[in-house]
This record gives structure tokens, sequence and C-alpha cells, in this order.
């Protein structure tokens, strides 16, 4: 399968793992691609019996769910070989094992040699492998949290970089101010896009 063909079904399942509806402007957004290109990518993955649509939204048949969860747990262990055995630092091991997250065996040999890592460095779960209950940091209200996992989606890495917000970080919220969540981190105020902040996710600090 072209290595485009799993990008859409990974981003289906990463946006499954968060509760958001997989819209066909989400889609595109997300792949930065024109709605028609993706609309056409996802009728030829729907032929195939990998993608359903329900509606105005788009989802994995258990072909493309098994299908899916292997690209994404091939990412997410390559992360971490990445960050814990070469010392690359987590954002750069991001974009890196999206490129690497296609050569199946490669995930494999990986994963074998980790021992079976639970999560990558930003927090997100190896498909089959426990993730712990947290909120997204849209939904909380005011209090102190501790960062349970960063997603991958709705530019909520660029925040995570930017803050430098890692599993385990300390952080307040302050409230909701329109379309942006009031954090305050390390002793400085910053504000996260709520739809950025969808994608972070806190537990009780």
């Amino acid at each position: 399968m072209p290595a485009r063909s799993e990008d859409y079904l990974a981003l289906l399942y990463r946006l499954g793992e968060f509760g958001v509806e997989a819209r066909l402007s989400v889609i595109a957004r997300e792949l930065g691609v024109a709605p028609a290109s993706a609309s056409r990518a996802l009728a030829k993955l729907g032929a195939r019996g990998l993608v359903e649509r329900r509606g105005a939204a788009y989802l994995l048949t258990q072909q493309g769910l098994k299908r899916a969860a292997a690209v994404v747990r091939s990412h997410r262990v390559i992360e971490r070989y990445l960050t814990d055995e070469m010392g690359v630092d987590l954002y750069r091991a991001h974009y890196l094992a999206h490129s690497l997250e296609h050569v199946a065996e490669f995930g494999d040999l990986v994963d074998e040699r980790l021992g079976g890592p639970r999560a990558c460095p930003p927090g997100n779960p190896v498909p089959g492998r426990a993730a712990p209950a947290a909120l997204p940091l849209s939904r909380v209200s005011e209090g102190k949290f501790r960062v349970a996992r960063v997603g991958e989606l709705g530019g909520s890495l660029h925040w995570a970089r930017l803050l430098g917000l890692r599993p385990g970080e300390s952080l307040e919220v302050e409230g909701v101010r329109g379309q942006r969540v009031v954090v305050r981190v390390a002793g400085r105020r910053c504000e996260i896009p709520l739809e950025a902040a969808s994608f972070i996710l806190v537990e009780g600090g």
C-alpha cells in the first residue's frame, strides 16, 4: 500500500483516539491537501474495504483499523527508539518516525529491541497497550494539572514544544478566553488555541 494511503488510515486512527469526528475538512487540513484530493483518496480506500462513510464522517472498517494500528504502532515505537537509543530531540523524532513508520519490518524489529514499550515519548500509547485515563486540556476546569499525553494533531506538538510541555510537566489552567485556553506554565502565562488544547491530555495535579 502506498505510504500516502497509510497516512490517511493513521490519521483516522489518531482522530478516533481523541474522539474527534473525521470530517473531510479536518482530514484535508491535517494532511495539507485540498478537500477534493482527500475525497478521492478516501473513496479509493473505501473501495478497498478500509474506510466507510457515515453521514459527514469517515470511519475505519475492522480491516482498516488493523492496518492503521500497525502504522501508528511503528511510528510510536520508532519515536521511542530515536529518543531513547539515539538521543534525538522528541520533536525531530516525530518527523523522522513519520518517514520510517511505513517500513513495517523495521517497526517490528525496533519494538522487539525495546521490549514492547507502552508509549511514545509524548505519552501516546502504542496500539494495544493501555493508555492512562486523562482529559483534554480544552475540557478541564480551572486548577493545577500534569500533562499526560501530547497528541500529534491540531498543532498540539507545536504548542507543546513552544511551552516545554512533556508528560509529567505541571501547568495551571486559568480558564477559557474565546477560542483559547489560558494556562500558566513555569510561571509564564500563555494562551493555547482550543483545537491544539483538545489534543493535549492532562490529569489531576
